[in-house]
């Protein structure tokens, strides 16, 4: 039964068996009418008008009348088809006519008279199943709330409420005929069964079978069955080791997590996970609470109070409220946004990793109901302003563009405040001096309230957060003397200063990195080469060993010029770097994903944290500045336990550098030689030097053409005419020399370009080649033009070792 308010209006007309007072006046108000078994019209229809009807189980008898007269009004296709007799019959005689109608009337009374006595007898039997129903389901509720809890009451008002919140409109339903009546005593059956046998058996994992074997893993951790269904759908079988290490301590124990793993050991779900399951927990916890109501359907009626029964408002009341019900469920939804809390904040150093965060987590959070966001630079930021506007549960952001949006008082992200977790991923390189300013006005707004700071979950993760660099050289020189100025920094000494500086309290350290800091199913490898034959060996690698490449410069000029020059060679290359638009960075990282032979050269913004699949060559085009780049670098490969190789190009000039860089890695040899056959190299290098000369012939021919144009712009703008200019058929035109310089730039594009299409139309490597042996003289094994860049370095590796055990026998015998 509906609550209504009260009304001085006219009272509802009541259905056909229905209950009505004859003493209600116009000027008084409603009152409650209470009814007691089944309440149905003559004809079992016409209920449009109700929103609710409950039956209760005491009554007073003399309040209810009955009237057997009025079908018209609740049978709408019977008052149709009357009209339309009518209509016939008036067009002959009036007398016959009303004869007819008197006598069809007395009939339909007749029959629906009988009809009515009959279904409320099949209705009596039906109420009497259908209260026997409700009574076993009561005594099971009893059973199941005495097994599962305890000493624990519910109020009796709610338990009255469940009973007939079940079957609330069971009485105004058709009684059933012997068929269904035989159908409900077999469900009742098989009802009673499974209710004993969801008695007896524990609750499990709610998905499907298939998958609950592969993700059997992952019990025990506090995975929620949502994201479990989720990680079974992506193919997660199995957690990995800092996923194992750290989600325990996340969700369980609700603890600060400062973790460092290896590149592409799974560290995005392994602060993923532990914020979804909390976030799901909080709301909940809201829910319950009533501090946040769930989301209302548009349509969709309100649930009467268990204790308020009145009767139902008028029709024209009803219309009146539908029609406002789109404009008040349109502000309630707004009322409602407005009120979702942010509970999730992710900062990522680059845009390309925020994105691909963002579609970790949706991946993950697929059956939670939980939205997340991407919020970076390079776009517009109407349209970023649009997505916040739908206030998601976690945004995932660069500082730059986040402190952008909050310093212009976007109102979603007013609540930065009030964030329940807060994830840096790289930290190391967020947190260095002079990169990334607006973190630290971040951590300042994130670390101002001292009661949220420590109710806050934060998550710290990199691979190399405990790399620590020896002291600068002239640091070091001016540390004379029993007391040096400068000490170098510990492992211990940076983590605490990251754990001071984020406003972390009593995190738990997880550090899995290696000694060596990369992957153990990387194969690493240096070449050495002078400067100008960079590009010889960068291209016989590429024809050589086909397959997915990332080459890393460390300058934009760099990217650019290899990048044309590769173009020529038909190479397909995609450039990546900081000066291109967003959406040209992010097509061209769709485009690599897509080729399996794709080449990709970028600067450092893709070292860092972007999961490409199937990456099996990462080469250094130039050693690294840092060494946390070229662990970062060389970790876009060898993911998940693939295999992979990275190739260091290395000229006399950069010895120093990676001199200095292993020093900080800590290791005590040199990476093994990368074996090049000298024997093509003249091929490769006749491809590469006429791919460099078309493009200096096309740098030529642009540089005349703009110099030209600029000559023309200004002498039309001071009114000048050039000789031979105009007239290019004309004799004066060869006097002209810029047409002349243009007209011979043109002629040996033309040319050079057919000789490097020539060449490019010849196979460097025949079919008969091995890459095995590359120096031996001896006869060459029947191997296709290409081959594994990992095999053939381990096969290199092997020989290196032998030579070495065949030297240190020669030394001994002499």
């Amino acid at each position: 039964m509906v609550q209504n308010k009260q009304k001085t209006a006219k009272p509802p007309k009541l259905l056909k068996g229905a209950a009505k007072e004859p003493a209600l006046s116009k000027a008084e108000n409603w009152q409650k009418v209470k009814i007691k078994g089944h309440v149905i019209s003559d004809d079992c229809g016409g209920y449009e008008g109700l929103i609710g009807l409950e039956v209760l189980k005491d009554y007073d008898a003399s309040l209810v009348k009955s009237s057997a007269k009025r079908t018209t009004s609740r049978n709408p296709d019977r008052e149709r088809k009357l009209k339309k007799k009518k209509r016939k019959v008036s067009k002959g005689d009036e007398a016959e006519s009303s004869e007819s109608s008197t006598e069809s009337e007395s009939e339909d009374e007749v029959a629906i008279a009988a009809r009515t006595s009959k279904k409320a007898r099949m209705a009596e039997r039906h109420a009497q199943k259908m209260q026997k129903l409700r009574e076993k389901r009561e005594k099971r509720k009893e059973l199941r709330k005495q097994k599962k809890s305890k000493g624990k009451e519910n109020d009796n008002s709610e338990e009255s409420s469940d009973e007939h919140a079940a079957d609330r409109f069971a009485l105004l339903r058709p009684p059933p005929s012997d068929d269904e009546e035989e159908e409900v005593a077999k469900a009742e059956d098989s009802a009673d069964q499974q209710e004993s046998s969801d008695e007896e058996a524990p609750e499990l994992v709610p998905i499907p079978t298939d998958e609950a074997e592969d993700v059997s893993a992952w019990n025990g951790l506090g995975v929620p069955a949502s994201i479990l269904r989720a990680l079974g759908e992506q193919g997660f079988k199995t957690p990995t080791q800092i996923q194992a290490l750290t989600l325990p301590a996340a969700i369980h124990g609700k603890k600060d997590i400062l973790g460092a793993a290896e590149t592409g050991s799974g560290k995005t779900l392994a602060f993923g996970i532990p914020m979804l399951a909390g976030i799901m927990e909080l709301k909940q916890r809201n829910i319950r609470s009533g501090i946040r109501k769930a989301p209302k359907v548009k349509g969709q009626q309100p649930e009467p109070a268990a204790d308020e029964h009145e009767l139902t408002p008028p029709p024209e009341e009803l219309d009146h409220v539908s029609g406002a019900s789109d404009e008040e469920s349109d502000a309630e939804e707004h009322t409602q946004r407005v009120q979702t809390p942010l509970y999730g904040l992710v900062l990522t150093p680059t845009r390309e990793l925020a994105v691909q965060v963002k579609n970790h987590l949706v991946a993950a959070a697929k059956y939670t109901g939980i939205r997340v966001a991407a919020i970076f630079g390079g776009l517009a930021v109407a349209k970023q302003e649009r997505v916040l506007r739908q206030c998601p549960d976690i945004v995932v952001a660069t500082p730059g563009r986040l402190w952008e949006l909050y310093a212009q008082g976007n109102r979603h992200l007013g609540k930065i405040e009030d964030v329940s977790f807060l994830v840096i991923d790289e930290t190391d390189r967020m947190v260095e001096k002079g990169h990334f300013e607006e973190l630290r006005s971040l951590l300042k707004v994130l670390n101002s309230d001292e009661q949220k700071k420590h109710q806050r979950q934060n998550f710290v993760y990199s691979a190399t957060l405990t790399l620590v660099h020896d002291l600068p050289d002239h640091m070091q020189k001016r540390n004379v003397g029993k007391r040096p100025k400068f000490v170098k920094q510990t492992v211990d000494q940076k983590i605490e200063s990251l754990i001071e500086e984020l406003g972390i309290s009593q995190p738990k350290i997880v550090d899995i990195t290696s000694s060596q800091q990369t992957a153990q199913t990387l194969t690493e490898s240096r070449l050495l080469c002078p400067i100008d034959h960079k590009d010889y060996h960068l291209y016989y690698f590429i024809q050589r060993h086909p397959g997915r490449t990332i080459v890393f410069c460390n300058s934009i000029d760099c990217v650019k010029r290899l990048a044309t020059l590769f173009g020529l060679l038909d190479c397909n290359p995609l450039p990546l770097h900081a000066n291109m638009i967003q959406k040209q960075r992010l097509k061209n990282l769709e485009r690599f994903r897509d080729s399996p032979t794709g080449l990709l050269i970028a600067t450092d913004v893709a070292a860092r944290g972007l999961d490409i699949p199937n990456v099996e060559h990462v080469i250094h085009y130039q050693v690294p500045r840092t060494s946390e780049n070229y662990v970062h670098r060389s970790g876009r490969t060898a993911r998940a336990n693939k295999h992979g190789i990275t190739v260091m190009f290395m000229e006399p000039g950069e010895v120093k550098s990676y001199v200095k860089l292993y020093k900080t890695l800590e290791r005590t040899e040199d990476l093994p030689l990368f074996p090049i056959s000298e024997r093509f190299l003249g091929a490769v290098r006749e491809r590469v030097n006429l791919a460099r000369d078309l493009d200096k012939e096309e740098l030529k021919l642009k540089r005349v053409q703009s110099e030209r144009g600029w000559m023309k712009k200004h002498a039309e703008e001071m009114d000048m005419i050039i000789d031979g200019y105009n007239d290019e058929s004309g004799s004066d035109q060869d006097e002209d020399p810029f047409v002349i310089e243009r007209r011979r730039n043109r002629l040996r594009v033309e040319t050079v370009r057919a000789q490097l299409n020539a060449l490019l139309a010849q196979p460097i490597f025949p079919r008969g080649f091995s890459f095995k042996y590359p120096n031996s003289e001896a006869t060459q094994l029947a191997t296709s033009h290409t081959q594994s860049a990992v095999e053939t370095m381990k096969a290199a590796i092997e020989d290196q070792k032998q030579a070495k055990k065949d030297r240190n026998k020669r030394k001994r015998n002499a």
